[in-house]
């Protein structure tokens, strides 16, 4: 076990060493790298893409100019992070995980609570997508849409437009536009609200979509505010805001639409770059992905592979800990100061099991990873990653190996201390190695479940299969081929893993022996009574 142990530390190392720390004149600017065609990722690299750290990829679009344009009058090195959770980006700049959000963001009341806001980069029109064959497909005017179910991405301007539509069934907010794209195509929603670069963007690899324009005064009504995107930044970092405002205001409104215009022709789904471009049928574009994206796929398993086998084993090796400890009883004839010991010890071990068991892994990785980043930890999201999965692992292997130690009889723990062993001798030789194969089965459960559960830590940036899935239906906004491959993939691995930890259950049983088998000789009783003379 001590041997494990010292590999998986090895490991954690390695993987924490791995992550490259920024130089100091750098200028980290963070966006979601799949909201084409402000900023998408691709797999090749070009004049225009800047790298993704780690060897992510490559990410490009009309943020990513502004970007380098910022960067390069500032003479910093700009470095792009990728956040597949747009709330993401506001946490990290506050943080200071990240300097500037160049994000295609809008400047809100709310979020002006939490962030400052440079001058406008970009200007769009508000539009709404709908299908082809839809109803609603040449209406006019937002009228038009009276009693239609509308929908929009959750935290944006967008979503608070749609009240603006006489009856409107407003419905939920989903987290990004490939999802949006999805409930449209299947008729789960009637129309969601979008800039109409975005919507071109769609449209371009969802042929039976389309985005309806407006006719002046017949559309939304928004304040010039609300359909411009604005730079974000930490509050009080007036000297920053300052040179990116200044940086600005040498790009004109004919160099932004420019860079623009250049963007929408180059992103994946544009016609010009054919080669990109997904095929429109679900199997050719299925193949199209494994074709191209597979390496990706790839990383994403090595991920997630490394952060569900390091967090099941560290955290059954604190649930050890932390089911010994939950193990410690009251006796009648201990002293007050012992009693009183005992008593916080339990009541620390149940408030630890309870709170962790009580709450999603999801909660518990934002308020660790950011919470750790706020206090000027520096730590990276794969080495965060897998203490939340220990920590998160340790709560319920804690219960699996006391419900297993409760169930050794209690006459093996009588005997080792009748035989001279110790209490912690005991149950270190005796007790343990008892429980610990009959909760095998369950231990091997919970590796299982964290190859899945690791999915929800995309949140904190974490590049495992579920990121790399969703990196690609913000290429294409289509979802149904790339969860496909990654459900396929997450069935392999726990298949697989299920069987493997099959062979160990058997290795760990108890050996059946090699005895020589026992012989009955048939032997007459009067040749028992010897010679009678």
């Amino acid at each position: 076990m001590k041997k494990i142990l010292i590999v998986l530390a090895s490991l954690l190392l390695l993987t924490a060493c791995s992550q490259t720390s920024p130089k100091e004149n750098t200028l980290k600017v963070g966006m979601e790298c799949n909201y084409a065609p402000f900023n998408w990722t691709q797999k090749n690299d070009s004049p225009e893409a800047v790298a993704l750290p780690n060897n992510q990829g490559y990410c490009d679009g009309y943020d990513v100019q502004v970007a380098k344009h910022i960067a390069k009058d500032l003479d910093m090195n700009l470095v792009i992070k990728d956040y597949p959770v747009f709330k993401g980006l506001l946490e990290g700049a506050k943080v200071g995980d990240i300097d500037l959000i160049i994000a295609g963001m809008t400047n809100t009341e709310e979020r002006r609570q939490e962030v400052d806001f440079t001058d406008i980069y970009y200007k769009s029109d508000m539009v709404l997508v709908v299908k082809n064959d839809s109803t609603y497909a040449n209406a006019t005017s937002i009228n038009d849409f009276k009693g239609a179910h509308v929908s929009a991405q959750i935290g944006t301007m967008h979503d608070q437009l749609i009240d603006q539509i006489p009856d409107v069934n407003h419905g939920v907010p989903l987290e990004s536009f490939p999802s949006l794209a999805t409930a449209l195509k299947s008729n789960a929603i009637d129309a969601f609200v979008s800039e109409k670069p975005v919507a071109q963007s769609i449209i371009s690899s969802n042929p039976k979509l389309k985005y309806v324009e407006f006719a002046e005064n017949q559309g939304f009504t928004v304040a010039d505010e609300e359909v411009t995107v604005s730079i974000g930044l930490a509050k009080g970092n007036d000297k920053l805001k300052e040179a990116v405002n200044q940086s600005l205001s040498s790009l004109s409104k004919e160099d932004r639409d420019k860079l623009m215009l250049e963007a929408i022709e180059r992103q994946p789904t544009s016609e010009e770059n054919e080669s990109a471009q997904m095929p429109a049928g679900f199997i050719a574009g299925t193949l199209f992905l494994l074709q191209h994206y597979g390496s990706q796929f790839l990383k994403g398993v090595w991920v997630t592979l490394l952060i569900a086998l390091l967090g099941t084993a560290f955290g059954l090796f604190i649930g050890l800990v932390i089911a010994g400890l939950r193990q410690i009883k009251i006796h009648p004839r201990d002293r007050a100061m012992k009693r009183v010991l005992k008593r916080i010890n339990s009541a620390i071990t149940t408030a630890y099991v309870q709170y962790l068991r009580g709450t999603p892994m999801m909660v518990q990785g934002i308020l660790i990873y950011y919470g750790l980043r706020g206090m000027d930890v520096a730590i990276s999201p794969t080495v965060a990653a897998v203490i939340i999965i220990s920590i998160n692992t340790s709560a319920y292997m804690s219960e699996i190996l006391r419900a297993g130690i409760q169930a050794i009889d209690s006459g093996q723990n009588e005997a080792a201390r009748s035989l001279g062993l110790s209490e912690f001798q005991t149950m270190c030789y005796v007790i343990l190695p008892q429980a610990i194969r009959n909760a095998l089965p369950a231990i091997g459960n919970e590796f299982v479940v964290n190859i899945k559960d690791s999915s929800v830590l995309n949140v904190i940036t974490v590049t495992e299969l579920f990121y790399q899935g969703n990196k690609l239906t913000g290429i294409y906004y289509r979802q149904m081929e790339p969860f496909f491959i990654v459900s396929l993939i997450y069935l392999f691995l726990t298949i697989v893993s299920t069987q493997v930890l099959n062979m160990i259950e058997k290795k760990m049983d108890a050996p059946k022996g090699n005895y020589p088998k026992s012989v009955t000789h048939t032997v007459h009783y009067d040749s028992l009574k010897g010679d009678q003379k």
